[in-house]
């Protein structure tokens, strides 16, 4: 046992190696990432911030390095996970942002692989089978879409941890069972919200199936539940009600922003407590998403781009990577076949010493992965089904009434996948059982593993943005001395942008941008966008401001002609005066992505006499 798991560990280790390609070799100064990576480089500076705040003595909740001089409260969500915060903390302490992203990645990566290996195992009694299934959940489009763009989204281990918990417990009721599920709990509540909410759906399914199961054999046959199964239920629940009991100051400021917020308070994609429901459309599965395989992919990318942003696809390269696999979908309809003929087959009695493995049990966990499956397909849809007067409601419609905070219920294909590549464990167990030969049987499952990594891949090009290096203009910055603050141009009104963050990392000096919609220091921004104006340079020095980086290049970008005709009129404001130019740079390996790319930045020294700006605690 202890050889065969060593084994596959060190498979797996190989995958992640290969399938990450080149990041091991870079381990320490490039993080996973693709062309739109961008809230994984708040990742990065958050880590930063922490031990810089620590070395600094400063909160660590609350900072004025970014929306100065008001600051910004981090953890404003209502929603802080112990686990992962502690996790995080340790992380940035002792490896620095970089190799405390990584570490995260490439272990949760590791971890979603060996514990479905480990429940499909125990269902299946086949390691073969077992091996395919972690390689099809682990190695999916979907888990590497979150790695280059959401790092709380790449815990996807809990999933298969807390029902292989679950199930342990259902098959013996043991102490040990009880523990195993406790501590499972307390890891799936302690980390990112959307996991948290995913699981819960998929635990909730089991029990719902456990009970619609058990409701269909007394309806048919005049057996009542076993007590068994009621035991199980009771124990389930009350093991979660201690783990959410010893968490619960961690939901108290979501419930109570949940609670004081108003219904009819303005939804926003910034807010912590309501999104817009329209969201809900944008963020939901399509058809395509599933059966398409990912754009990134280098031979049938291409063939996808096409309907990326289609109705039939979706409008995201990372949300609506939801690809399934065909190989996984082709075995997952042979486990089908093999329920629907159990369901066929008159039931026997099974001696109690026999494991889950014999046929009974197999129809029943079959049939379970075949209800989540098609439950999480369910929720990953839009709020409705629309067929001219005809509206079919989705449960993300009723869920939005509840967690009206969540929106992205695409993320529930992820589910999907997972009772997919489980289903397909099964279906590979009933192909093998043909054949007698264990060297037939191996180069079999080697054959379906490697046809299901070439689905799945993902480079060239490499997926790896190098973060060592940043614009010279930002290392200019860090060397001019003095307590002062920065404002970048163009001003990220709409929303913080990241990469203004990532930066600071290198020049370490106060900034009045990353300002959330909504908020006061954002009304305040919003007055400040048209830099050539005397005034704008007025209240800029008034905030602090001793420089003003303008990225000109960026406002064409944007293709507003009036942002654009605006930024060429700055160098005639008199409050401003142009101190240095720097070139763009470019990548030193064109493969790899780099911050050290840029476009023509200039530094404008502020002039004009400072005008005051209403402080926050005095505005009305």
């Amino acid at each position: 046992m202890y050889k065969r798991i060593v084994f596959v560990a060190a498979m797996y280790i190989v995958l992640i190696v290969v399938l990450t390609f080149p990041l091991v070799l870079n381990i320490s100064n490039s993080i996973p990432g693709f062309f739109s990576t961008d809230e994984s480089l708040t990742a990065l500076w958050d880590s930063w911030r922490i031990r810089y705040a620590f070395s600094h003595s400063l909160s660590f909740k609350h900072t004025d390095f970014i929306v100065y001089p008001f600051g910004h409260s981090i953890y404003d969500s209502g929603y802080v996970s112990y686990g992962w915060m502690s996790w995080f903390y340790f992380l940035s302490f002792v490896a620095g942002p970089v190799l405390a992203y990584n570490v995260q990645v490439l272990l949760n990566l590791f971890l979603s692989a060996i514990f479905t290996y480990i429940l499909v195992m125990f269902l299946t009694g086949n390691k073969l089978s077992a091996l395919f299934s972690g390689v099809a959940f682990a190695f999916c489009p979907y888990q590497f879409a979150r790695i280059w763009q959401h790092l709380g989204l790449t815990y996807n281990q809990w999933l298969p941890l807390c029902l292989l918990a679950v199930v342990m417990l259902r098959e013996h009721l043991c102490r040990r069972n009880v523990i195993i599920l406790f501590f499972s709990l307390l890891l799936l509540f302690s980390f990112d919200f959307s996991i948290t909410y995913m699981v819960t759906i998929t635990l909730a399914s089991y029990i719902l199936y456990i009970i619609i199961v058990g409701l269909n054999t007394m309806f048919l046959s005049g057996k009542k539940i076993p007590e068994k199964e009621w035991c199980f239920i009771k124990k389930f629940f009350l093991t979660g009600i201690i783990a959410l009991f010893i968490l619960s100051p961690q939901f108290f400021p979501l419930i109570k922003n949940r609670v004081t917020a108003s219904n009819n308070s303005v939804p926003s994609a910034f807010s912590s407590q309501r999104r817009p429901f329209e969201d809900l459309f944008r963020q939901s599965a399509r058809p395509l998403s599933y059966f398409l395989p990912a754009a990134v992919h280098p031979v049938f990318g291409k063939f996808t781009e096409q309907f990326v942003g289609g109705g039939l696809y979706g409008e995201s390269f990372t949300e609506h990577t939801l690809y399934l696999g065909w190989i996984p979908l082709l075995l997952a309809g042979i486990a089908y076949g093999r329920w629907r003929r159990l369901r066929k087959t008159k039931e026997r009695d099974v001696p109690a010493q026999k494991t889950i493995r014999y046929d009974t049990q197999d129809a029943f966990y079959l049939g379970f992965f075949i209800f989540l499956g098609i439950a999480a397909w369910l929720f990953s849809q839009p709020p409705w089904w629309k067929w001219g007067p005809l509206k079919i409601y989705m449960p993300s419609f009723f869920m939005y009434k509840i967690i009206p905070m969540y929106r992205a219920y695409c993320r529930f294909g992820n589910v999907v996948m997972f009772a997919v590549a489980v289903l397909a464990g099964f279906g590979l167990k009933v192909l093998l059982e043909r054949f007698h030969s264990a060297k037939v049987k191996a180069g079999i499952t080697a054959l379906v593993c490697a046809l299901v990594i070439f689905e799945f891949w993902n480079w060239p090009p490499y997926k790896m943005i190098d973060v060592s290096r940043v614009p010279a203009v930002y290392y200019w910055l860090k060397d001019q001395p003095g307590d002062f603050a920065i404002a970048e141009y163009p001003l990220d009104v709409k929303g913080p942008t990241d990469i203004y963050k990532l930066y600071q990392i290198v020049h370490q000096k106060k900034m009045i941008n990353s300002t959330t919609p909504g908020t006061y220091a954002n009304d305040i921004a919003k007055t400040l966008i048209q830099l050539s104006q005397p005034r704008t340079a007025g209240m800029l020095r008034g905030l602090g401001v001793k420089y003003v980086l303008v990225h000109r290049e960026d406002y064409e970008k944007v293709e507003i002609s009036e942002e654009a005709e605006e930024m060429r009129k700055v160098p005639e404001n008199p409050g401003l005066k142009l101190i240095k130019s720097f070139s763009a740079q470019s990548c030193p390996d064109s493969k790899i992505i780099c911050l050290e790319q840029s476009v023509p930045v200039e530094v404008y020294e502020i002039t004009a006499d400072p005008i005051p700006v209403e402080p926050l605690q005095t505005k009305k």
